[in-house]
């Protein structure tokens, strides 16, 4: 963006993200979300953005976090013009709820990484990848981690971790 919030670019992942469910192929869709939701939450937090900024939205049934950054100096790569960057990301678990579960259960940090993708919803395939390990090798990792944590599906691991966000408990 602009130093005036105008978009100078997004790629066509963050577009289909900020025009669910009507999808569109037209930067001007992305801008009037960007305009209508993000940027009031974004400008009402640091409206200068010297800070990095954050708002949170929901994108069909998923959870994002928009973070805000102002680009300072310059970069060989930078668009023409380019003053704020921003960049979307799957909401999450906070990483101190999975550190806690991951030092309760003695869980290794391979295993921590496993719980954290598969929190995110990927499948062993795709964690394999993130991991550069085979997909047998993650489906090692989810046996352990479910031996250790006591479950018998990847979902209560992932529900031990969602119960210690609202309850504090596993």
């Amino acid at each position: 963006m602009d130093s005036e919030w105008k978009l100078i670019y997004a790629n066509a992942e963050a577009e289909r993200i900020l025009t669910h469910p009507q999808p569109s192929r037209m930067s001007g869709s992305a801008w009037t979300a960007l305009s209508k939701n993000l940027i009031p939450q974004l400008t009402a937090q640091n409206p200068s953005l010297l800070l990095a900024s954050r708002a949170e939205f929901i994108s069909g049934r998923r959870r994002y976090v928009c973070r805000a950054f102002r680009l300072i100096g310059s970069y060989r790569r930078r668009p023409a013009g380019a003053a704020l960057a921003l960049v979307l990301e799957r909401g999450g678990v906070p990483p101190h709820v999975v550190a806690e579960v991951c030092e309760r259960f003695r869980l290794t940090r391979r295993e921590r990484e496993v719980v954290e993708f598969s929190i995110r919803g990927l499948t062993n395939k795709e964690i394999a990848v993130r991991m550069n390990i085979s997909p047998n090798t993650v489906r090692a990792f989810v046996r352990m981690v479910m031996v250790k944590l006591g479950v018998t599906t990847r979902s209560g691991i992932v529900g031990i971790v969602f119960r210690t966000i609202y309850t504090g408990a596993s």
